[in-house]
């Protein structure tokens, strides 16, 4: 055997395809605040037993993005303006300080790179009017800057956060021009940090946090009796492991 660490491809459990399903599902809309989800619909529509579907939504009620109602099953999160206030207070508190710190510590030229190839993706998607792609691409390039000082409950924390920020959908008919400018300001902050300006880094940041919050009021809402009616797309389903 050689000292070479060789990485094993593990594949996905039911669970955690599941989970990751319903999750897009709720990012991308198709789910509304308020929604009643059945455990058992679910498992019906995806063609599986109810026990993953109902760990899945579990786990989802665990990051705060669904919650338990008795008797009735789950319901996506509703986000009054308080909720909305909290998430984007934690992510002033953790995201942008960590991003600061990222700018004191400095950043090599290899991390750098790596970066600028998230951001470049993040404008081809744009270019192919991806919209549902860009939001992905958006949160790798993000969630990569932070996880650069190697803090996993800091990259889970912020994580968390930004899913909470994008949930119902709240970010999926950004106007082309706008998410141009985020991409222009994905560039400007890896150049703050090459030159290790903290300042500019803290006032990128903030300027980004400031439309997460205009977007956030957005949510698209259907209330505490609102009734299933959109779900994971087939296509989607049909990618579960069998």
């Amino acid at each position: 055997m050689t000292s070479r660490a060789v990485r094993l491809q593990v594949p996905k459990t039911l669970r955690q395809s599941t989970f990751d399903l319903v999750k897009r599902s709720m990012l991308d809309g198709e789910y509304l605040s308020g929604q009643i989800l059945s455990a058992n619909s679910l498992a019906a529509e995806l063609g599986i037993s109810n026990s993953p579907v109902r760990e899945a939504l579990m786990d989802l009620t665990s990051l705060g993005l669904v919650e338990v109602v008795r008797n009735r099953g789950f319901r996506v999160r509703q986000m009054t303006d308080q909720d909305r206030h909290e998430v984007l207070e934690m992510r002033r508190i953790v995201e942008v300080s960590t991003m600061e710190r990222l700018a004191e510590r400095g950043v090599s030229e290899d991390e750098l790179a790596i970066a600028d190839g998230l951001a470049h993706d993040f404008v081809s998607l744009l270019h192919q009017e991806r919209v549902r792609d860009h939001l992905d691409a958006d949160h790798r390039f993000h969630m990569y800057l932070i996880g650069l000082l190697g803090n996993s409950r800091i990259s889970q924390t912020v994580g968390n956060l930004r899913d909470q920020t994008r949930i119902c959908g709240a970010f999926v008919d950004i106007p082309l021009g706008t998410l141009q400018t985020c991409a222009d300001e994905h560039l400007d902050l890896i150049d703050a940090l090459r030159s290790r300006d903290r300042l500019l880094v803290r006032s990128l940041m903030e300027r980004q946090l400031e439309f997460a919050a205009a977007r956030g009021a957005l949510t698209r809402g259907g209330g505490d009796a609102a009734m299933p009616t959109a779900g994971p797309r087939r296509a989607d389903a049909a990618t579960l492991p069998r």
